[in-house]
């Protein structure tokens, strides 16, 4: 009986002490239930109404909506095959920094053609948000890269290629067509300034004739033409006084006799001298008939700046001749030395002259040397008491009258005056073409020339014209049909001739002393 009791005791405190240790091992997760159960519960704040999207908003959300080509998706280094709980990674078309240099970034055409081995969408919210957002931006760059490069390397289809030279020659035809009409404005201006001028020409003292056959060849071309007897300096016509005596012009091909003349006066070269410029050589009559540039540009070379000069000023440039008409310009002659010395000597750079300037320097080569002053006898009684007033005696040797009346010959023979048609007249003469120094779509074209044969008419004719079509050899024809005029003819064969003065020049024209070079 003891022993039974002594059992059912030992049991009790068994079960109790099991009782006991499972109370407290529940301990510590009551006392968590109890703290969270415990904490306040937060309340979310009240929502905000979502604002009204702006246009460009939009405009961007909807651009970045539109689906673009699948991106190629690549895998890290960790990738399934080594590591299979390694998500995939989405790159942006780069590979890491220490291989940037060593490939290069795929076209745009590669782009798509390697969507094809796309790997799959990883796995895991986070990772499909990342992926939606890189392929949205990378796909928008990769389709802007294909645009640009595209339209840049496209060819152009044959259709195209005809429309663009179409309208590249129908701009080139409108351009040619308004130049062309700037042109004819600028003509048709100098054309009125000449037929307003010629109106208000002071014509006392004017042969008549011959003045008619000077307008009749001047035709509508602007211009002006001096008519005068070189062995006196007596002016018989001129036709639009305003621009020879009050307007200087550029004296072009003309300046060569003043070339010739110093540099065979200093001894620089004979007429016989060769002279290789160019592609050919030349000696002095060649190269005055055929006009070269390059030869008085070495003759040029050879006089300087300051002997150039020299005889320009012997020549009757830069100063008035003295001519019995008011405003009479002095002309313009250089100051300094030109950037090219020998384009002076070629085409008068730096020089503006007139035309009775021209006139009157052309008349000392003629009567061998004598500058007179250029004279209108107005009335009869100016024509009975006129003697012609030597200004200046140029140094003009017999030998060298010569070798320069060869080359004015040989020009109107068979060299760029030969158009105007007076050879058999023994008519000498200098043209002259060139662009205005003021604009360039105006010409001015010069001839110089005089009569120099035993029994024809002693006259001289000086033409200058002005404008887009103007030419030396076109002067020559104007002042060919006023040699061949019959009215010249037969008024020069009854005219009453002067004998040349036997008095001493004077040492200087009786002009002003404000003369000053423009």
């Amino acid at each position: 009986m003891a022993g039974q009791h002594h059992w059912l005791v030992c049991r009790i405190v068994a079960r109790g002490m099991v009782t006991g240790l499972l109370l407290l091992s529940a301990l510590p997760a009551l006392a968590q239930t109890t703290r969270h159960a415990a904490r306040p519960v937060k309340t979310p704040p009240p929502s905000r109404p979502t604002p009204k999207a702006s246009p460009a908003s939009a405009r961007k959300d909807a651009r970045q909506a539109q689906p673009g080509p699948p991106h190629r998706l690549r895998r890290s280094k960790y990738s399934a095959a080594t590591n299979p709980k390694a998500d995939y990674r989405m790159t942006s078309g780069r590979e890491p920094a220490r291989k940037a240099s060593a490939r290069h970034q795929p076209s745009g055409r590669n782009v798509v053609a390697k969507t094809a081995r796309a790997a799959p969408v990883p796995r895991g919210r986070r990772a499909s948000v990342s992926v939606a957002r890189t392929v949205s931006r990378n796909t928008r760059a990769r389709r802007d890269y294909t645009t640009r490069a595209t339209a840049i390397r496209r060819t152009p289809t044959r259709a195209e290629a005809r429309a663009a030279n179409r309208a590249l020659r129908r701009r080139a035809e409108q351009a040619r067509l308004a130049e062309l009409a700037r042109i004819r404005a600028l003509d048709e201006q100098l054309q009125q300034a000449t037929r307003y001028n010629i109106k208000r020409d002071d014509l006392r003292g004017e042969d008549l004739a011959i003045r008619q056959l000077a307008l009749d060849a001047l035709g509508d071309r602007a211009g002006t033409v001096v008519v005068m007897e070189p062995w006196t300096g007596r002016v018989l016509s001129i036709v639009n006084q305003q621009w020879a005596v009050r307007t200087p012009f550029k004296p072009c091909s003309t300046i060569k006799v003043l070339t010739g003349y110093a540099a065979l006066q200093e001894k620089l070269t004979t007429a016989d001298e060769i002279i290789l410029a160019g592609s050919r050589s030349w000696t002095l009559r060649t190269a005055m008939a055929q006009s070269n540039n390059e030869y008085f540009q070495v003759l040029a070379h050879r006089l300087g700046f300051e002997r150039f000069l020299f005889y320009a000023g012997q020549a009757g440039f830069g100063r008035k001749t003295g001519i019995n008409l008011p405003g009479e310009t002095s002309g313009v002659i250089p100051r300094h030395p030109p950037a090219d010395l020998g384009r002076m000597g070629s085409h008068g750079d730096g020089f503006g002259v007139t035309a009775v300037q021209l006139a009157a320097f052309i008349s000392a080569i003629a009567n061998g040397g004598i500058l007179y002053r250029p004279r209108i006898l107005r009335t009869p009684r100016e024509v009975a008491s006129f003697k012609p007033i030597p200004v200046q005696t140029l140094p003009l040797t017999e030998d060298i009258r010569r070798d320069l009346l060869a080359g004015l010959v040989s020009a109107v023979e068979q060299g760029t005056a030969r158009r105007s048609g007076v050879a058999a007249l023994g008519v000498a003469g200098k043209t002259g073409s060139c662009n205005c120094d003021f604009s360039p779509r105006t010409r001015v074209g010069l001839f110089v020339s005089f009569v120099d044969a035993p029994g024809k008419p002693g006259l001289l004719v000086t033409v200058i014209t002005k404008g887009s079509m103007a030419r030396g050899s076109s002067a020559s024809v104007i002042a060919g049909s006023i040699y061949r005029g019959a009215e010249v003819a037969s008024r020069t064969a009854f005219r009453r001739r002067v004998a040349p003065s036997t008095e001493e020049p004077a040492e200087t024209p009786d002009v002003s002393e404000e003369e000053t070079n423009d």
